[in-house]
Parts: structure tokens; sequence; C-alpha cells
């Protein structure tokens, strides 16, 4: 099934003015698009068969407001969704109102969808419920599957609050399906599943994610119309450990339809799709046990991380962090942006370019900063295949910072001197166990290598005149005078080359 986010469409309790807009636009290819403050998305898989997309919807404020409604028709098709709804943030997770990170689930109140629909597929795999996207807290990024294997997974949750489906239950049908736990929300007893999706589309291209399922206990509960206490599910869900403590993207109610060789036929027609956002707010715990931090503490300085407070840095973790995240670190080895990325170390930033030929690992500043490093994500990623862009990390607690006090006489920031230094606990460097060299015409090398690493090339005095990042097969051009060099990748033999 169709597993990337986009935009949702949702009917919206702010106080908005009224539009009144009785037609919409017809859609009959892939789209996606912002309409009556609701954003709406049409997809059809390889825009196959025939598709239509009708969007009915007004703002959802008036007297007799429907909200973010559509009707929808698909005959011939392979996998198709239709969706409306509200995408609150950009896809890594920042405001789309800008000013850095969105706000969590729990920060917009009580999120709730009144809906209505009527709909008809012939297809076992079929869904009509609540969709969408959010964020783990750094701290909180998975590293197992649900099976206990170890595996690197990005900071990305798909969700599904299932109101009626096929006889096919992609809750207990996905990789590695696991049951966290069960309630009752709006008089239907739900059980919560999480499952493992492994190399596959995401919000940002392909990659390893969790998905989080409410599905009815028993199909006599599945229903069509009705009011959807979508935060009492993430409340629910945060009780089990299931978490989702990072900015929320998207909620969304969804028609998606799935036969899997081009015969699908069906059609729905969402009547009502209201979305109230508001209300009582959960209260997030401090990590800072109450206390208000200083924005700027001991050597740390809010220019480090983009203009983030102290008390936003993250610390004493080993995990990737993710865009906008700030991470303080004991020491590193290697530190590198993927590609058309940007890193900043205690406020010096390394960006690497759209090849890998022009993407530098971070250097290591001369000094720390509060005994480490400030290392912030400004844009993109660090590189993590294979995590060859995040070596050998220290994880190190960053100091206590506390206001002022005319009782002490401590400077904000300060630290035990006789602190010791954490002993590196993830190592996970690939081995470089293959590098050939071949000089090609116009002074240019063919260097191939098993894994991402650093080659250095060195004069005959010894002298490094030029380090490439390379990784496969790559052809490099050298601008260096003609002459004999030699090539060095760490623990590998050196090899000896004629420039011409």
């Amino acid at each position: 099934m169709k597993k990337l986010a986009a935009a949702l469409s949702l009917a919206i309790t702010f106080a908005v003015p009224t539009i009144v807009q009785a037609q919409g636009p017809t859609w009959t290819t892939s789209t996606i698009q912002k309409y009556n403050n609701y954003d709406y998305e049409l997809w059809n898989e390889n825009n196959q068969g025939t598709v239509s997309m009708k969007l009915t919807g007004d703002n959802g404020t008036a007297a007799n407001a429907v909200g973010g409604t559509f009707e929808s028709t698909w005959s011939g098709t392979k996998n198709v969704l239709f969706r409306s709804g509200r995408k609150f943030t950009g896809t890594s997770g920042q405001s789309v109102d800008g000013g850095g990170a969105g706000k969590t689930a729990s920060a917009y109140g009580n999120i709730s969808i009144n809906f209505a629909a009527t709909w008809s597929s012939g297809d076992d795999v079929k869904m009509l419920g609540v969709y969408g996207w959010a964020f783990y807290a750094l701290p909180s990024v998975p590293d197992k599957q649900e099976n206990g294997t170890s595996t690197n997974f990005s900071n990305q949750i798909e969700y599904y609050i299932i109101q009626d489906r096929g006889s096919y239950n992609s809750a207990t049908g996905g990789t590695n399906s696991k049951k966290y736990g069960e309630a009752t929300i709006d008089g239907i007893a739900y059980e919560f599943r999480v499952c493992d999706r492994i190399g596959q589309p995401m919000l940002t291209g392909n990659g390893n994610f969790k998905q989080y399922f409410s599905v009815p206990k028993s199909t006599i509960n599945h229903r069509t119309s009705g009011t959807i206490s979508v935060s009492k599910h993430f409340e629910e869900w945060e009780k089990v450990g299931m978490k989702m403590d990072g900015p929320l993207y998207e909620v969304a109610m969804k028609v998606e339809s799935y036969s899997g060789n081009g015969n699908s036929n069906g059609n729905a027609k969402i009547t009502k799709n209201i979305l109230t956002i508001g209300g009582t707010t959960t209260t997030q715990s401090s990590s800072s046990g109450g206390s208000t931090v200083p924005d700027e503490c001991g050597e740390y300085k809010k220019s480090f991380c983009g203009g983030l407070g102290y008390g936003s840095v993250y610390s004493n973790l080993t995990a990737i962090p993710s865009t906008g995240d700030c991470l303080y670190i004991g020491d590193f080895e290697v530190i590198q942006p993927a590609l058309n990325s940007t890193v900043a170390i205690n406020g010096v930033e390394n960006t690497c370019g759209s090849e890998w030929s022009d993407c530098p690992y971070n250097d290591k500043p001369d000094s720390k900063k509060d005994g480490g490093y400030y290392v912030y994500v400004k844009t993109g990623s660090i590189n993590n295949y294979e995590n060859n862009g995040w070596q050998n990390i220290v994880a190190k607690a960053k100091p206590a910072c506390t206001p002022p006090s005319s009782s002490s006489g401590a400077a904000p920031g300060s630290s035990s001197s006789d602190e010791e230094d954490p002993e590196p606990i993830l190592k996970n460097r690939i081995p470089i166990t293959h590098f050939s060299l071949q000089t090609l015409s116009d002074k240019a090398l063919r260097i191939e290598v098993n894994a991402p690493t650093i080659v250095d090339i060195f004069d005959l005095r010894g002298n490094k005149v030029k380090s490439l990042n390379v990784y496969g097969s790559q052809r490099v051009k050298l601008s260096l005078p003609s002459g004999v060099y030699f090539a060095k990748v760490r623990g590998m033999k050196s090899v000896r080359f004629v420039l011409r």
C-alpha cells in the first residue's frame, strides 16, 4: 500500500472568515493542493486506469459546514488513495509557519474529526479512517525492529486510525506486527499495533520507519460516520510505549483501495470531514525540572545551533540527529553531512554539495566548548549510510545550567573538573576491504572502494595535496601538476600513480 505522506484536509475551528464555494476542482491525475484551508491529495500509482476526485468542501466554520469533503471514483487502478486534512509541518518537522520545529500533537490540544462517508470497493485491501505522519523526538528514535533485530530507523512515524476496512487487516498483516495494548475510545474497543517498514517510501525518500495502528478489535465496530477523538488515540499510544513525542506532521481523513493487479474499481463520498483543533492541552513535563533554562549557558551560544536555546539541546545520546536537532557530545572521530546538507559543530558550518567529491567531513574544532561539541543539523541530514558519517561518537551529558542565583557564586554551565569522559559506545565504521585506482586521460582517476571513505593524495615529498570522499566506483578529475603521486586509504596499501 502507498505509504507516502502528503497534503491532508481537515476542517478547523479557528476563527477565520466563512468561505462559501459550491463547486471545487475535479482532478483526474495525481495531485496535491490546498483548497478552502484543507490539504487535499489524489494519488494513483503510475496514473493507471481512470480516476476522479471532485473537491466539494468548505472551510468547516459555517453553521452548516461540511469541512474537507470530496467525491471520488476509480476503475482499472492498482493502488489509489484520496485524502483531505491538515498539514502542520514540512517533511523534516519544521513549522510551515516558520520559526523552527513544529509542535507536538499534545501542544495542539484536543484534535477530533466528525466524519460521514459512503464507499464501495471490491478490493480486499482497503481502508477508511484517519491517516497521517509524525516524528519522534531524538531520544525516542527506535534502534530495533519489532522482532528485536537491530536496525537504524528514521524519526518518522506513519499512523492509521482505521474506521472501516476490507477483509485484509493491515495492522496484523504488516511486517513484524506487534500488539502493544488496547483501549476503548469513542465507545469502540481498539487494538494498538506497531509494524516495521524497511526500505519503503516515507516523507523523505525511502527508508526505515515505524507504523502505528489503532484498529477495531471486532468488525461489528466498523463504521462510516461519527466522531473520532484523534488526540485520545495519541494519548493511549503514549501509555503503552508508542511514543509520538516529536512534531506532528499531519492529520487527514483517507480512503485507500489496493488490488495490486490493475483491476480495482470503486467509489467514495466523504460528505462530512470537520477537523477540530483546540481545547484542553496536555501539559508536557520539562527535562529541566521546571526551572527556566537560559537561552545561552556556559560557553554555549544560540548561534551554535540555529538560534535554539540551551534547554532545546539534546545530550547523553549517540543517536544520529535529524534536521533542526542540536546534540551535545563528548567527542567524535568522523561527522559528515549527507549530500546537499549542512552540519555545524560548535557553530562552524560544513556544507556538502550534490556530489560526494564535493562533500568533506566536518573538521574537528581546535578546542571544545563546555568540554564537548555542539552538533547542529542545519539543513538536510547526516550521512547515515551504514553510519559512515557518524563514527565513534562519545555520549556525554551537557553541563547543568541554572539561572544565576544571589546565593551561589558558581557560573552557570560549570561542571565538575573530575568528571570522567565516557568511553565511545558507537563504533560502526565499515572496514575498507577493496581499494583500487586507475589513471585516465586529462588528469582523471577511476577510484573504487567498497564503502564510503577518504582517499588522501600525497606528492613525492610526503605532502598531502588533496583529500577525496569516495564511495563505489567514482571518476575524479584532479587539478594538480603533472607528476608522480601516492593515493592512501587508511588500513590499505598506498597506490603509486602518474598524473599526466
